[in-house]
């Protein structure tokens, strides 16, 4: 009982991590660019993980067991991150998520596909469902239909297929050595992306309408440090929780956990941009949720 507590105050603490790190990512999507993002937070948080281990004299809960599925875990989480981010200048906090959290969908899907669970009835109606409940909030065909909602969905694919792999492949490594190489990649993705976007032959317009992806270096202000330093520290926070929780439970137990993320999402939503989701937006949420508990649901009656 106290290891379930411990992941579901894990789980808990990570979606706030997140949820505040998403938040500023957001305000600095209106003066910055995400690639400079990338690169200058990947480096900060390896710099603090790695200075940390040094002065306790941890070394070995830095070091990789292997580096072969790190790596790969790694691309996935950059992938995600980057299409998540990539929707902020242009959805609010809890659209974005709501499309995001598609992701114990996806779970349960790779999950078959690559560690060979099975998949029955329920799984399949939980994924219909979830499925159903996206194509509400996105609204696709319709005047209303926001593509770039798009985006979050193909994040919580790439997600999932990393949680899977942190589960299948990687449950014995220890948590900061995933933190480390996902932030090292994350870094050298951050690096060639704000060399040669500047030179790549992008028109103007596709500049002017989304400069937080199309921009290369821009002046850094003490503003923009700043928000880096807090979604540094946030990430440190939330991805160290998130890697642990699920190494020390069933991912079936931990993921429901994971949607406080959307009440910390409509809340900071609220406050920061006084948007709420609309009825068809509350009508998706739902059905995302529901969908996503009801695998978690029926993975913990088959462990029983």
């Amino acid at each position: 009982m106290q290891t379930k507590n411990l992941a579901i105050g894990l789980a808990i603490l990570s979606t706030l991590g997140f949820a505040i790190q998403d938040m500023v990512v957001k305000l600095l999507s209106e003066i910055g660019s995400m690639w400079q993002l990338m690169f200058l937070r990947a480096i900060l948080v390896v710099l603090i993980l790695v200075t940390w281990a040094v002065l306790k004299k941890r070394s070995d809960i830095i070091k990789p067991k292997g580096w072969k599925w790190p790596i790969i875990r790694a691309f996935l989480m950059s992938c995600a991150y980057s299409f998540f981010y990539a929707s902020l200048p242009f959805a609010a906090l809890a659209q974005a998520a709501s499309c995001f959290f598609t992701a114990p969908i996806f779970t349960c899907f790779f999950a078959a596909v690559i560690l060979r669970e099975k998949i029955g009835f329920w799984r399949i109606s939980s994924i219909f469902i979830g499925f159903l409940g996206v194509l509400y909030i996105i609204q696709p065909g319709t005047s209303n239909m926001q593509a770039v909602l798009f985006l979050p969905v193909l994040a919580g694919a790439s997600y999932a297929l990393a949680v899977v792999i942190t589960r299948g492949f990687c449950a014995d490594y220890p948590s900061l050595s995933l933190t480390i190489i996902h932030n090292a990649f994350y870094a050298l993705v951050g690096a060639f992306m704000v060399t040669f976007i500047p030179v790549l032959p992008f028109s103007v317009e596709l500049k002017v309408a989304n400069p937080f992806v199309m921009s290369g270096w821009v002046q850094l202000t003490s503003v923009i440090l700043v928000m880096i330093g807090i979604t540094s520290l946030t990430h440190i926070l939330a991805m160290t929780s998130s890697i642990k929780a699920y190494q020390i439970a069933d991912s079936s137990f931990v993921a429901p956990f994971e949607y406080t993320y959307l009440v910390f999402a409509i809340l900071i939503d609220y406050i920061v941009w006084q948007y709420l989701p609309n009825t068809e937006g509350l009508i998706g949420l739902t059905m995302v949720i529901s969908a996503g508990v009801l695998i978690a649901i029926r993975e913990r009656s088959l462990i029983r």
